[in-house]
């Protein structure tokens, strides 16, 4: 039992973190220093910190990563781990809100039935472990000139396999998505 709960806090650690705050809009901010591209530099940072912490995780076989650009404060990324016995799968929406009581305050209006989680249970298990558990957040203290306070909610569907609906919040940045965790049976 204490496996299938690690489990599912795993799951919830995937991919940046959290902070606290009090506003009242629930938008996206518009570019704040975006790159060349126009993309806002803060999310871009978040986005390629946790695709780093995949590819630099010990227990990752393959990772397959896409995003697709919605606008210039939001993304959706795509990953598709591999791990010797296991794949973990999913689809997160990134948002880039005008200050952290903004993001804070969107989270309070979608975490209703989530669990707050934390990245030390999941280094329990490595094969479970999620970037937000691992993340250094590199991108993010070069551009920021900061280290994020993140925080991660998790609403379990099922068991087996184990499936979640996630939020993790990086600052002013939210993460949302939904992602299943499929061992691979033996042959």
């Amino acid at each position: 039992m204490k496996s299938k709960v690690a489990i599912l806090i795993a799951l919830a650690i995937i991919t940046s973190v959290l902070a606290t705050g009090c506003s009242s809009s629930t938008q996206p901010s518009s570019n704040q220093g975006g790159a060349a591209t126009g993309h806002d530099k803060v999310l871009q940072a978040v986005i390629e910190d946790d695709q780093q912490a995949y590819v630099n995780a010990t227990w990752t076989r393959s990772v397959n990563k896409s995003v697709q650009w919605l606008n210039d404060t939001t993304a959706m990324v795509t990953f598709k781990i591999g791990h010797s016995n296991a794949t973990f799968q999913y689809t997160a929406k990134y948002q880039k809100f005008a200050s952290v009581s903004q993001a804070s305050d969107y989270i309070s209006t979608i975490n209703k039935g989530y669990n707050s989680t934390n990245a030390v249970i999941l280094l329990s298990n490595p094969a479970l472990t999620t970037a937000s558990s691992i993340n250094t957040h590199q991108n993010y203290q070069t551009v920021t000139n900061s280290t994020p306070i993140s925080n991660s909610y998790i609403q379990l569907l099922r068991e087996q396999p184990i499936e979640g609906n996630y939020i993790i919040q990086v600052n002013d940045v939210v993460i949302t998505f939904h992602a299943t965790y499929s061992a691979v049976s033996a042959q």
